[in-house]
């Protein structure tokens, strides 16, 4: 392990490298596959923008991004973020991104999930999250309901996807709700390997 910032049973987080930028993390985010369901990603990437958003994350105070890295390979497979960090009111916007399409199913970003809501309540003190998600990507959804996040609100409509306009669900999870933190769901995701 390289530098890891939170440790999981299959991945670490750890701050993204120069070495990540020599990878394939730009590509992730020009393919239609991942960012379909991606809000802010309809512009292609290229090595040039990946490489000016690694220098805007490195002096940001409210966007913790992190590189989602394979335990057994030390192999960079996706980023998470915390984003939209409000010190005042004590929240933050949650995303993770499976890059790697070899590492999209199985328990890679359910561990990534909770390792960074891990880091928000107990690293950051933050005591909200916040999850903006288009309303088809079921497995947003899904995640979502494993820790507990609950309905906030929906914007009808607001989202086109390439096809037709669809809605945009809004979600929060709160630091007192210990779904995130139960035993049982910890113990579930130690037990995927």
């Amino acid at each position: 392990m390289k530098n890891p910032y939170s440790i999981g049973n299959n991945i670490y987080l750890r701050t993204p490298t120069k070495e990540d930028l020599n990878g394939k993390w730009h590509e992730w985010f020009s393919d239609p596959e991942i960012t379909k369901y991606l809000a802010d990603r309809w512009w292609p990437n290229s090595v040039e923008m990946q490489e000016s958003f690694f220098s805007e994350i490195n002096n940001s105070k409210t966007r913790l991004v992190l590189s989602i890295v394979d335990k057994k390979t030390d192999k960079h497979i996706g980023v998470g973020s915390l984003s939209s960090i409000n010190w005042v009111h004590r929240y933050a916007d949650l995303a993770v991104v499976i890059g790697d399409k070899k590492f999209r199913k199985g328990i890679y970003s359910i561990q990534a999930f909770h390792q960074l809501i891990s880091i928000a309540f107990n690293k950051l003190n933050l005591i909200n999250l916040r999850s903006v998600y288009v309303s088809e990507h079921q497995s947003t959804k899904t995640m979502n309901a494993i820790f507990g996040f609950e309905a906030a609100g929906s914007l009808k409509k607001f989202f086109f996807n390439g096809e037709k306009y669809v809605d945009i669900n809004i979600e929060q999870l709160s630091k007192t709700n210990k779904l995130w933190n139960d035993n049982k769901l910890i113990n579930w995701i130690n037990s995927k390997n």
